[in-house]
């Protein structure tokens, strides 16, 4: 049915018509715009996108610096299409280590889609004291951050 909506739409005149197979919740998770009726606030309204990344073969020493000058004591390892690979954390590196990220890194950390509801997730971050928690689409591709604290709103 999907095909034949595009399709017609386009007849129509509407542009730009997407072929959207994969559903309304995939949307939703990969944080992509929605219309119509007001929903509970969800972790895309509160995410923070200024996270620091860094490439698997990036030397950990200068990227801990880069991150810690930036306010961060942890850089998000992706891959060349933002697919969260591990989280570097200045515990996991010397000053001056030349070693790549993907060596030092933790690997597999937990994310959270952006649809799901902000306050439900706030209050697990709090009850398993999380501080941040890293805000991925289904495919794993790096939206952003959310803090465990915060005042709910959009950023």
């Amino acid at each position: 049915m999907s095909p034949r909506a595009a399709c017609r739409l386009t007849q129509l005149g509407f542009e730009p018509v997407y072929d959207y197979t994969l559903g309304k919740v995939d949307w939703l998770a990969a944080g992509l715009p929605t219309e119509g009726a007001a929903h509970p606030a969800r972790v895309l309204d509160a995410l923070r996108r200024d996270v620091p990344t860094c490439g698997l073969d990036a030397p950990g020493g200068p990227v801990m610096e880069r991150a810690r000058l930036a306010g961060w004591d942890r850089c998000v390892v992706v891959d060349d299409r933002r697919v969260v690979a591990g989280v570097l954390g200045a515990e996991r590196v010397d000053a001056g280590e030349q070693r790549s990220a993907a060596e030092l890194m933790a690997p597999g950390p937990t994310t959270v889609r952006a649809h799901e509801d902000l306050v439900a997730t706030r209050g697990r971050m709090v009850e398993r004291h999380v501080a941040h928690l890293l805000v991925t689409t289904p495919d794993g591709v790096l939206l952003g951050v959310l803090d465990a604290a915060g005042d709910d709103g959009a950023r």
